[in-house]
Parts: structure tokens; C-alpha cells; sequence
């Protein structure tokens, strides 16, 4: 069983601790304007007046954003108006479509519970998501506690922990309690896949604006983790020079932190650093090894690359059988490329060597008819 949140009720509760009342998840976030709740100094001195509330209609009426959230909140609050939710939730969707961030978290907060529209929590995640791509962060916090629960969306506990860390970072205070709740439940690897899934968003743009310097900083947050996919992320961010400075030394490391782990990719990274001599002296011999090692865990680019080294001698003799084999393993798996490649060099060797190149494809099971055919093919006009 869970410990700590468990239900949507814990999260109403943390937001209560700064927000002053709890009546829709979210209805008065955290991170809007002065008059987004109404402060106890405010209600001393009375509500909205006749004058204000005629203004803000007309304002509103006219398709200002501003004035539609705040006519909004006067009908949630009854403030200078007749409490109605319906007449709230309408105002709301007016703002929230013309991309008004904290409209779109109070829209989703209605509909996740049903107040003034129909319930219907895949809305309110839909929502939820357009104003948290805007930095709002009680948006983040309630895509976190939606993908905690399980509301409008299935359960997920890495991309909840995203989504309240992202929260946290631009300052949500309920988050942080979240966070450390959610660190003395979570497997260490489930927060690294948090962490991963953050830099996946900035990286694509997905549910947050492309920003590549962000993506490189959480990539380097799971990598220092010990996670091998985030460590190649990390050396292929400096090798290219996107989000950081371009630092081949740095590319390295994380290359060889993931080798430590035996992770065929950091293999081929080296190749690919020792073919190129990128910030080493060129070594085909090496990055010929390099792919050896990759390629027997079948890394398809390794095989690719060591098939070609094969072929034109880098790093060692021809060895033209060796290639065909190589390319015959991608072939088989329907890489077109290969299986043109593999044609030109069967028509370079005999007939001899190409019965030793069947004997060999038997190793790694490569379906020979199936290969034969598509040669076939290829060799026809």
C-alpha cells in the first residue's frame, strides 16, 4: 500500500495551506494575480461593485482575456454577482481558449470535479497540460497529483514525480512537500525516470517548450544517476554541442560511464570518437575494436560501421566474408540498406566464400531463404 498521498483529498490539503480553501482543486492557484482570491483585507472592504462588475462584462464581452478570468472568479465567488457556477465555468473556457494560463488551470480544476460542467477528467488533464506548457505551476502540480491518482490519465508514477518537480522549480510550495512524500516512496529508479522524462519533454517540445539547455540538464541529472540511456543522451548533447558547449572530453566520459555498465552504446560512441578522432588522436584500430564489441551485442550501427571497416581495410586486413555476415545480421532484420550493400559484395567475392558466409549466417540464425529471396530481388533489374 501506498504511504503518505494517497487520494486527491491530501493534495486539497496542501493546497489549502496556501491557497485558504479547497472548494475545486485548484480554483485560486498560486501563481496568479493579487485578485485571484479575495484577501481577508479585501472582503473587510466588501465585494465587487454594480460599476466594477458592468465593466468587467463589457470588458469581457469585447473578448479581453483578463476581464473574462476575473468576471469568472466573481461568479465562482459570488463576488458583486449571484454565485453561478455555469456562468464561472463559461467565462473560464472564454479565457482558457484564447490561451490564458491561469484560466486553463481553474477550467481544469472544474472539470476534474464537476463544478459549473459536466466531470470529465480527461478535460481537465487536457487543460492542465496547455497551462503548465505556459509555466504555470499549479498546473504542473495537478498533472502531478493526476498522474499519482490516476485522474483522466493512467497511473504513472515517474511522470508524476516530472510534473511535481517541475512544480517545485518554479516555486510552487505544495510541491515540495509532494517531493519529499514522494522520495520516501519512490525507487530510486522511478525518480530517475522522472528526471528523464522531464529532459524527453523539453527535448521533443512535448507538453513544454523545446529548450535544449533544459534538456541537457536533466539528461545530465538522470545520467549522474547511473542511468545508461540518460548517459548517452548527455555525451551525444556535448559531442554535437546542443544545450552545452561542445566538450569532446566530456562526451568521452559519459561514454565510458556507460561502457562501465556494459552498454553496447558507449562502445560504438568510442568507435565513432576513434574513427573520427574527435578530441583523440584518429585510431582506426581502436574504433575498429570499439565496434567489435558493440556489434556482438548487436548494436545495428556498430555493425553497420565495422561491416564497412571490413570491407575497405581501416583499422586491419579486408575481410570481405566478415563483412557479409555482419551486413547479412541487419539484413535479415529488414534494413534495405544493408541488403544492397551485401549484394555489391557478393558479386565481389566467389562462390566459395560466399558457402563460407552461409556456414556463418547459421551462428546467428539468419533465415537464408528469406535472405535469398530478397537478394533476388535486389539483383533484378
Amino acid at each position: 500500500m501506498r504511504k503518505g498521498f494517497q487520494t486527491r483529498k491530501f493534495f486539497c490539503r496542501m493546497q489549502m495551506q496556501f491557497i485558504g480553501f479547497c472548494t475545486l482543486l485548484l480554483l485560486a492557484p498560486t501563481d496568479v494575480a493579487k485578485d485571484s482570491f479575495i484577501a481577508p483585507a479585501a472582503a473587510a472592504r466588501g465585494q465587487l461593485s454594480a460599476q466594477d462588475v458592468s465593466q468587467l462584462q463589457s470588458q469581457a464581452e469585447s473578448g479581453d482575456p483578463a476581464a473574462q478570468l476575473k468576471l469568472a472568479r466573481a461568479y465562482a465567488r459570488g463576488d458583486g454577482v449571484s454565485k453561478d457556477a455555469e456562468k464561472a465555468a463559461a467565462w473560464y473556457k472564454k479565457a482558457a481558449e484564447q490561451g490564458n494560463s491561469d484560466a486553463q488551470n481553474s477550467l481544469g480544476g472544474l472539470y476534474l470535479v464537476g463544478e459549473g460542467v459536466e466531470r470529465d477528467k480527461q478535460e481537465a488533464v487536457k487543460w492542465f497540460h496547455k497551462a503548465a506548457r505556459q509555466g504555470n505551476t499549479s498546473a504542473m502540480f495537478s498533472l502531478g497529483a493526476a498522474y499519482y491518482n490516476g485522474d483522466g490519465v493512467k497511473v504513472d508514477d515517474s511522470l508524476s514525480f516530472a510534473w511535481f518537480t517541475l512544480a517545485k522549480e518554479v516555486g510552487n510550495p505544495a510541491a515540495a512537500e509532494a517531493i519529499q512524500r514522494a522520495e520516501s516512496e519512490l525507487k530510486p529508479r522511478k525518480i530517475t525516470e522522472g528526471f528523464k522524462r522531464i529532459a524527453e519533454m523539453y527535448e521533443r517540445g512535448e507538453h513544454l517548450p523545446a529548450n535544449q539547455t533544459e534538456a541537457a540538464r536533466w539528461w545530465m541529472n538522470a545520467a549522474a544517476r547511473g542511468d545508461e540511456d540518460a548517459q548517452i543522451a548527455t555525451a551525444l548533447k556535448f559531442f554535437n554541442g546542443q544545450g552545452v558547449p561542445q566538450d569532446f572530453s566530456q562526451g568521452r566520459h559519459w561514454c565510458n560511464e556507460a561502457i562501465k555498465q556494459g552498454d553496447a552504446r558507449g562502445e560504438y560512441c568510442m568507435g565513432y570518437i576513434y574513427q573520427r578522432g574527435l578530441g583523440v588522436t584518429r585510431d582506426l584500430k581502436e574504433a575498429r575494436k570499439r565496434y567489435e564489441l558493440a556489434s556482438k551485442a548487436g548494436h545495428v550501427s556498430a555493425i553497420r560501421a565495422l561491416a564497412q571497416m571490413e570491407t575497405a581495410g581501416e583499422g586491419g586486413k579486408v575481410d570481405r566474408r566478415a563483412a557479409c555476415v555482419l551486413y547479412a545480421r541487419i539484413a535479415n532484420a529488414g534494413d534495405k540498406d544493408a541488403l544492397l550493400s551485401l549484394a555489391k559484395l557478393r558479386k565481389e567475392i566467389g562462390a566459395k566464400e560466399w558457402k563460407e558466409v552461409e556456414k556463418q549466417m547459421t551462428l546467428y540464425h539468419i533465415d537464408r531463404a528469406k535472405l535469398e529471396y530478397g537478394l533476388q530481388q535486389v539483383d533484378t533489374p
